[in-house]
């Protein structure tokens, strides 16, 4: 049985020149780019050499880039790190939205709880969107840092993040954008978005786990994450996984001579399962995903129980048996049977959200992939 991964935006397969980039750096080139010897300095050179070429196809410049483990670590360092900066202030509201990543949800549920920051939490737009005019009559003398995801990565709805640093800089406000989803689907520019703070992660766009990055901007100020060393900039402690940069970098590389021709591969996928599933189901199928400024590999969809049958909690399963590997929701939340807070949040109830499905294209999949992931659905979800 062939099977089909259409769960990209969960992660990406590590493409094969990335992973022999990454191989001298486990036997040959071994060494700690903080030592003083060769063998440290050999690999210093490839650290910053990485540094400077991420930056730059994120228009930052190479001393905004610290590299961290995790865009959850990245969100984590720039959230957690603003508020224990603005401790004492005067200043503790930050504004955020109910449809973010659990680890940015989770870090402001932890300042409220132990620190007593105050966060408003706004609702988004039909398709998981947030305004941005929401945020700014949100926005009070206690705001010092507003943080919302550039696309949402559940139904890829994209937030006028410009519109907001607009205002946002004349307040003294720090605005955290989590562009995890938007890298290698949208051309970022962190200097054009004028953000503080911004995420990107390698294992989305055909890179390595355990390496991504967090853009600080220059001036931009908040407190330590690690401790222990005076790495990055003396704001993450701990040796760099050199062989993962390379491998970040090498992504990177990967991703500025291919990216054209990779976003009009998604838009061609997407436009065929869109025809397919309209086609197929007609008006039984619900689009959670809008078709303009949204992710071109991100489609989100939820079925009419009124006119299909289908099992909610065994849907994935169900698919995953027939070859299909596609996702509920974030995968972060993934392994449990609770519905996606997001899809709650834009207005389905618990059965309709479990039964949700997200399709995310990659580089690698084919017509024929969308051809045999439609074939499984309308032997798994049917008419009544």
């Amino acid at each position: 049985m062939r099977t089909v991964y259409l769960d990209n935006a969960a992660t990406t397969k590590t493409d094969e020149e990335v992973i022999n980039e990454m191989i001298p750096f486990f036997s040959r080139d071994f060494g700690n780019a903080s030592s003083l010897h060769s063998y440290g300095k050999k690999v210093k050179v490839t650290l910053e050499d990485s540094r400077d070429f991420i930056a730059g196809f994120f228009g930052a410049s190479p001393k905004d880039i610290v590299f961290t483990n995790s865009g959850t670590e990245s969100n984590n360092h720039a959230i957690k790190g603003t508020a224990f900066r603005n401790l004492g202030s005067g200043r503790d509201h930050i504004i955020s939205s109910s449809v973010e990543h659990s680890s940015v949800l989770d870090a402001l549920k932890y300042l409220e709880s132990r620190f007593n920051f105050n966060v408003t939490y706004l609702k988004p737009g039909r398709f998981g969107r947030v305004d941005p005019g929401d945020v700014i009559n949100s926005v009070t003398d206690k705001t010092f840092m507003i943080s919302l995801m550039h696309s949402n990565n559940e139904t890829g709805a994209v937030t006028d993040i410009r519109k907001i640093t607009e205002y946002s800089t004349d307040k003294n406000i720090y605005v955290h954008s989590d562009t995890v989803q938007s890298a290698g689907k949208l051309k970022l520019n962190f200097k054009d978005l004028n953000v503080n703070f911004a995420t990107v992660s390698a294992h989305k766009i055909y890179g390595p786990k355990g390496i991504a990055a967090l853009y600080i901007k220059d001036k931009t100020l908040t407190d330590k994450f690690l401790h222990g060393g005076k790495q990055e900039r003396d704001l993450r402690g701990g040796t760099e996984n050199i062989a993962l940069i390379a491998g970040f970098k090498k992504a990177v590389e990967i991703l500025k001579h291919k990216m054209e021709k990779d976003l009009q591969h998604y838009e061609n996928l997407k436009l065929l399962l869109i025809k397919g599933l309209k086609e197929y189901y007609s008006g039984a199928v619900i689009f959670n995903s809008d078709t303009v400024d949204c992710l071109p590999n991100i489609i989100n969809i939820s079925f009419d129980r009124n006119k299909l049958k289908f099992d909610e909690e065994m849907l994935l399963i169900q698919l995953d048996l027939k070859g299909i590997a596609v996702s509920g929701g974030s995968a972060c939340t993934a392994g449990t049977l609770k519905p996606s807070h997001v899809l709650k949040e834009i207005g389905h109830d618990e059965k309709t959200a479990l039964g949700s499905l997200r399709i995310s294209t990659g580089r690698n999949n084919s017509e024929e992939d969308i051809v045999l992931f439609m074939n499984a659905l309308k032997e798994i979800v049917k008419f009544k």
